[in-house]
């Protein structure tokens, strides 16, 4: 969904996933590039009306990204313009990942600190932007 929100012109919008403590549930927050606007994605997406019994999302991420614009247009009014460094390299760890695996940048244990890759639920590793970590 974030990639298509990108090429819609919303290249200001930054993922930050993270792991529940238990390690059972996957959380995404969506930023706005300056940090004064957090939207907790995974929250919002379970509000969703289109999702099956198993708990999948039943929309297309054109159709998801579409539902997003229309639901949440304060926040997504905070994330237009562009960030070409950004939206390359997020469109590089889509593609990187694998089915059923997901990124995170950290777990949401009692300790964290910032590193310069995020992990996946398969155990790899994804090189952040030099930066990346100043949005956690």
């Amino acid at each position: 969904m974030v990639k298509e929100l990108h090429k819609r012109g919303f290249g200001k919008l930054r993922v930050i996933p993270s792991i529940s403590p238990s390690g059972l549930a996957w959380r995404c927050v969506l930023i706005n590039q300056t940090k004064k606007y957090k939207f907790i994605a995974s929250t919002w997406i379970q509000t969703i009306e289109n999702i099956d019994s198993r708990g999948e999302i039943k929309l297309s991420p054109k159709e998801l990204a579409g539902l997003f614009i229309k639901k949440n247009v304060e926040f997504i009014e905070h994330c237009k313009g562009k960030n070409e460094e950004y939206e390359k390299w997020f469109n590089q760890v889509v593609k990187s990942l694998k089915n059923d695996e997901l990124p995170y940048a950290f777990d949401l244990s009692d300790f964290f600190f910032p590193t310069s890759y995020w992990l996946t639920t398969k155990g790899n590793e994804i090189r952040t932007l030099p930066n990346e970590k100043d949005y956690y």
